[in-house]
This record gives C-alpha cells, structure tokens and sequence, in this order.
C-alpha cells in the first residue's frame, strides 16, 4: 500500500493555515492600534491587547462542541466552510475597527465561527484510515498551520498603518490612512476566500452518512480537472482514500488428503467473503471473551493534559506580551520597552518561528531520543521560569546587546515550548 497524502488533506491543513495568519498577524500592530482607540490610556494597552486575543480562543472554546454537532449535522465540508466566512467577516470588521468593543466583537465572531480546531482533525481521522497514513497526514496540518503562525505576523508587520511605511504607494487622505489597519486585514481575508473557492471546488465530504451525497460545487471542481487535463492528478505523495470493499478472510479449514497411503487431517488456509463472515465466526470454538477498554484518563493521563494546558497558559502570556514589550517606548535609558515599529517587530517574531521550525527538524529529535522525553519535559519545564526572569532585564543592557539578549531570550522559549510540546503528545 503506498502512503502520502491527498488534496483533501492539504485542504484541511489550508483551512489551518489562513486561520493562524489570522490569530497572529495582529500581534506586530495591536499596542499601534489601540494607541489609536479613544479612553484607552497607554497603561492599560496591554490589558486590552491581551483582551483581543484571549477573546478569540475563549469563544472557539466555547462553540467547540457545538461545531461538532453542527457537523455531524450537515458534513464536514459545509461546517468547515461556513467558518471560512465568519474568517472573512471577522478579519474585514476588526480592520475597520475603530473602538475597543468593535475590535473585540469582531475577534469573538472569528472565535465562535471557527470550527477548524475539532472538525478539521476528525476530517483528517476519516480520510486516513490506516495508522501509517494518519502518521504522514496529521503533521501536513500542523505543519501548515505553523507555517500560517510564521507569515502572519510579518504579514501583520510590514502592511500595518501602509500610509505612514509606503507613503509613496498609499496616499494621504485615503481609506488607507482613515483605517490603518485594514490593509493586512484585507490579505488575510482574501487568502481566506481563495481557501473558500478551493474548498467549494475539490473537498469531499468525508462524514460516512453523507460521502456519496451529490454537491454542485464538486462537479464544477471535477469538470474544471478534466477541461485542464487527464494528466493531473489531485493527490500527493502516492495514495488516496481507500475503496470500500468487502474484506477477503483467510480462515483455517479442515480438508482430509492422503499422506503416503494414510489419512490424516491438515489444517489448510481458504479465502471467505465478508458475507460469510459470521458463519465462520460461529465454527470457532476456542474464542477469547471479549475485554472491557483500558480507561481513557488515567491518573498519569489527567496529569499530562494539566501540565501541557499550564504550559500552553504561560507560553501563550509571553506570546502576548513580547509584542508589547517590543512596541512599547523606552521610558529611561534603565526602563520601558524597545520602541520598534510594526516592520521589526514582525521580523523578530519571524526569526523566532524560523527557530521553531528548523528546531522541529534537527535539535528536538536529536535531544529527546538521547534524553527521553519525561526527562527532557521535566529539564524544559524547570529552565522557562529562569527565563521569564531574565526577560524584563535584557531592555538594560548597553547597546547593541538589548537586542541580541531578546532574540537569544525569545530563541531558547521557541525551543523549550516546541520541545515541551513534542515530549507532551509523546508521554
């Protein structure tokens, strides 16, 4: 059996993918934007940025469930593409923002239509089957998603306020200086929509009630790859989903054959067809009763999902913190913050999802197969609280040092909370 990926997976991952641009491509400009907002003082920035982001994972936490049933429902596919559109209705109204309680609407609508966290991984889980295709398609999601967290926020960095950096493109006086932010948001919202056409013309429903419903957007898709030619195929990496069939059993059966001049009784192997299947069940004799499931939550398991959601909690604090730290102005030559713009902000947090990349790949492997994962997890979480220590020191260092002390600071988080997370999924 060949082993891949098909369209449909990367499809689900794409899904992934435009929805971590948007979660983090907000994180280089929002101490900018809500500097813009009226009765919010400088001091309380970072609370309300904090606010906007929490906002919308709450409310994902919340319609989680619901999503799941919606989706057991109508399908996968139609459940998954509604939520594109609460993306694309979320991202066009937290750019026209203009005040704090419209932000923060438009961040809990992108949380409540999102069902991409529970739907998308049952999506994958019925497209691949078999264990070893699960093990080569889960990680194409993850992996699209991670590359999403990188873009996003130099996305977010670079077309943030565009009058002020491109002043010879984008003109004063225009919507682009009225709504300042509008112009990232306007990018994601657009690659959304691509990730709505693509969904509506090539993903298969895969809930098993309603596979083999008729949809007209797939025949448009299907008619759009024979017009382009036989020749492309629409998977990757060797396989597709498997063919409903019925099984082929090979049983034990008794067959009498003369052994020089004497009979004696072998055992010989026959092919039986599913239909027979239960006939040959109830020829067996020496069948094992059946045994109750071990427990799901173990103690050892409740355990493991305490400590990954506390290191989720801080490491999503810090995320939520450091853009503040780096966008906030130096108050004395021995205090404040960086006063970087939304342009270098958005590069140091692209150096650290480079790190957290290329660390997937080479160091984590590398340290936990030496180490062991309980080791290495239990080293991970006794060195972040001497991190978290050493950060708000690095702004009083003497030039040029400050700087390069951040990016080793936000370089060895990267990779103690990578490296955490991998030891987790792993215990």
């Amino acid at each position: 059996m060949a082993v891949g990926a098909t369209i449909d997976e990367f499809q689900d991952g794409a899904f992934r993918f435009t929805e971590a641009i948007a979660w983090s491509s907000i994180f280089p400009y929002v101490y900018f934007m809500l500097e813009t907002f009226p009765g919010i003082v400088e001091v309380d920035i970072a609370f309300f940025a904090g606010l906007l982001i929490a906002v919308f994972t709450f409310c994902e936490f919340l319609s989680a469930m619901v999503w799941a049933k919606i989706s057991n429902l109508i399908g996968r596919r139609y459940t998954l593409l509604i939520g594109i559109v609460g993306g694309v209705v979320s991202a066009i109204t937290f750019g026209l923002s203009k005040s704090i309680v419209v932000a923060a609407v438009s961040r809990a609508i992108g949380g409540f239509m999102n069902p991409n966290v529970g739907v998308v991984q049952t999506c994958v889980g019925e497209l691949a089957k078999d264990k070893e295709q699960q093990a080569k398609a889960f990680p194409i999601v993850s992996f699209l998603r991670g590359i999403g967290s990188l873009i996003g926020p130099v996305l977010g960095g670079l077309l943030a306020n565009p009058v002020k950096h491109y002043p010879s493109v984008f003109q004063h006086n225009s919507i682009w200086e009225y709504y300042p932010y509008l112009l990232p948001n306007l990018v994601v919202a657009l690659l959304s929509t691509l990730s709505l056409l693509l969904g509506l013309l090539f993903l298969k429903e895969t809930h098993p009630r309603l596979a083999q419903k008729s949809d007209f957007g797939l025949k448009i898709g299907k008619s759009i790859t024979s017009v382009l030619g036989e020749g492309i195929k629409w998977k990757f990496f060797g396989y597709s989903r498997l063919q409903e069939e019925d099984p082929v059993i090979e049983v034990p059966s008794r067959r009498r054959l003369e052994v020089e001049g004497s009979n004696v009784t072998v055992l010989e192997l026959q092919p039986l067809q599913s239909d027979s299947l239960l006939d040959a069940l109830d020829a067996l004799d020496d069948e094992e009763p059946l045994q109750m499931p071990p427990k799901a939550f173990t103690l050892q398991v409740v355990l493991q999902i305490s400590s990954v959601s506390l290191l989720a909690f801080h490491k999503v604090s810090s995320d939520i913190l450091i853009p503040m730290f780096l966008a906030f102005p130096p108050v004395s030559l021995q205090g404040g913050g960086f006063g970087l713009s939304t342009q270098k902000i958005g590069l140091i947090l692209l150096t650290q999802a480079c790190v957290a990349i290329i660390a997937q790949a080479t160091v984590i492997p590398l340290t936990v197969g030496r180490c062991g994962a309980l080791k290495t997890y239990r080293l991970v979480l006794c060195i972040f609280p001497l991190m978290y220590l050493f950060t708000p020191f690095v702004v009083r260092l003497a030039s040029p040092f400050p700087i390069i002390a951040l990016l080793l600071d936000l370089w060895v988080k990267v990779l103690l909370s990578s490296t955490g997370y991998v030891c987790s999924a792993i215990l």
